[in-house]
């Protein structure tokens, strides 16, 4: 990583890189994530290839998704030739969407699947795992909901906008 990124920013780099690896995503997109935060301000393709001492190829595709899930934007910069990019505002709402996303997908399977079940005592065992899956998955999806309720109205409350200490 670049000299000028203090010890404190490479280990939350490499700790975000590391989190998002140990959900199954791909670690790379979690360090550049965790380039955007710490160093909080918009960054080039080069500037992100540079302090992450990666080859622009991986770098330029991770970035192109990582902007099309909406986890970062394309910004406007000194160079008008270059592609600039900070983290979205709502970075950690739009993981807390996919989070969501997962939660109701399972909570469907459940449902798929348990009105598929016959009534048939070799699937007694398997009803009762799904109907168990279906409360679980039932209850964190209205947690999810009043969540994201309430954040929009923190949020609101509390005019949060991480850009604005880059701006």
């Amino acid at each position: 990583m670049a000299d000028d990124i203090q010890q404190a920013q490479r280990d939350f780099i490499e700790a975000f890189g590391n989190l998002y690896a140990s959900y199954g995503w791909k670690r790379l997109d979690g360090l550049i994530l965790g380039l955007l935060l710490a160093r909080a301000e918009i960054m080039s393709l080069d500037d992100i290839c540079a302090d992450l001492a990666r080859s622009k190829g991986p770098i330029s595709e991770a970035v192109r998704q990582l902007a099309d899930k909406g986890l970062i934007r394309k910004m406007a910069g000194k160079e008008n030739r270059r592609d600039y990019y900070a983290v979205d505002p709502d970075l950690f709402y739009h993981n807390h969407l996919q989070n969501m996303n997962v939660v109701r997908k399972n909570r469907m399977i459940a449902e798929q699947f348990l009105s598929a079940a016959t009534h048939s005592e070799e699937m007694k065992g398997m009803r009762e795992n799904l109907r168990a899956m279906h409360a679980f998955y039932t209850l964190m999806e209205s947690f999810y909901s009043d969540f994201s309720t309430r954040w929009r109205e923190e949020k609101s409350r509390l005019s949060i906008d991480p850009q604005s200490s880059s701006k």
